[in-house]
C-alpha cells in the first residue's frame, strides 16, 4: 500500500510539475539563436529582400561585419553586396542606369526576429521605402 501511496504521489504531483517546467523551459527558447543562426536569419531575409532578388549579384554577396547591440539575443550583420543596376527594391518597368551598384545592408536580429534592416542607410527593407 505504501508503495502505491508513493507511486500515486509522484504521478499526481511531481510528473505534472517535471512537465510544465519543461514546457516552460522549451517555449522560453524558441526565440534564442546562435549568432550563426541568426547569420542566416539575416542573410536569408537579404536574400529574399526585392533589391536583391531584382537583380542583386549572388557572387558579390559577403559578410563584411558583425556588430554587437548592448542588448541579450541580438547582432547587427553588416553584408555588402553588387547590383546590375542603380536602385532600391523591385525596379520592374522603370528607366534603370545600366551600372554595378554597390550596397552594404545592415540587419539587426533580435530575439529571433529581424528588428531592422537598413541599406545604404537610406532604404528600410522591411517597409520598402526611403528614409528620410
Amino acid at each position: 500500500m505504501k508503495k502505491s501511496f508513493i507511486a500515486t504521489v509522484i504521478a499526481l504531483v511531481i510528473l505534472p510539475v517535471l512537465a510544465t517546467a519543461c514546457t516552460t523551459q522549451v517555449s522560453g527558447d524558441q526565440n534564442m539563436l546562435t549568432e550563426a543562426e541568426a547569420q542566416q536569419q539575416a542573410e536569408r531575409f537579404l536574400k529574399d529582400s526585392p533589391t536583391f532578388v531584382f537583380d542583386g549579384i549572388e557572387s558579390s554577396l559577403k559578410l563584411s561585419e558583425v556588430l554587437y547591440p548592448d542588448i541579450e539575443n541580438a547582432w547587427t550583420f553588416v553584408f555588402e553586396f553588387e547590383c546590375r543596376q542603380a536602385g532600391y527594391g523591385d525596379r520592374s518597368g522603370q528607366v534603370l542606369l545600366q551600372v554595378i551598384t554597390p550596397h552594404e545592408a545592415m540587419i539587426t536580429i533580435e530575439q529571433g526576429a529581424v528588428k531592422t534592416a537598413l541599406l545604404d542607410s537610406r532604404w528600410d527593407m522591411k517597409t520598402q521605402q526611403l528614409i528620410d
